[in-house]
């Protein structure tokens, strides 16, 4: 088992930090591998938002333990630590056409950015 899909199969016992349901089927993308400490790009399979973990592993090491014995530790970084992760990962620029998504997501929305950001994409379902 690879540490995405342990990452993936753990995550059904945490709640997405924006809508609150379980994270259980969602998407996490490998941004930095330093020593012990994964930094991954989860995506929540509810809501869609993105949010960077720092998972930390105690123990041995991953080669020599089990998915069993593996245990992870989260930390949620503040905002300027999360930049910088961003900024050090690979990331593909934004597309003209995610931009007319959002544009059109945003023509006929009226409320608050809490709402927004709660609203989940009917597209996208």
């Amino acid at each position: 088992m690879s540490i995405i899909e342990f990452i993936q199969d753990r995550a059904r016992y945490y709640n997405c930090p924006v809508c609150g349901r379980s994270l259980k089927g969602c998407e996490v993308r490998m941004l930095k591998h330093v020593e012990d400490r994964f930094t991954v790009q989860v995506t929540c399979a509810a809501c869609h938002v993105q949010f960077i973990v720092i998972l930390a592993i105690q123990g041995q090491g991953l080669e020599t333990l089990n998915e069993d014995e593996l245990q992870l530790e989260v930390e949620l970084e503040d905002a300027d630590a999360m930049a910088h992760a961003l900024a050090e990962a690979e990331l593909e620029p934004i597309a003209s056409d995610e931009v007319l998504d959002v544009h059109l997501i945003l023509k006929d929305f009226s409320g608050s950015l809490t709402e927004l950001l709660k609203t989940p994409d009917p597209s996208r379902g």
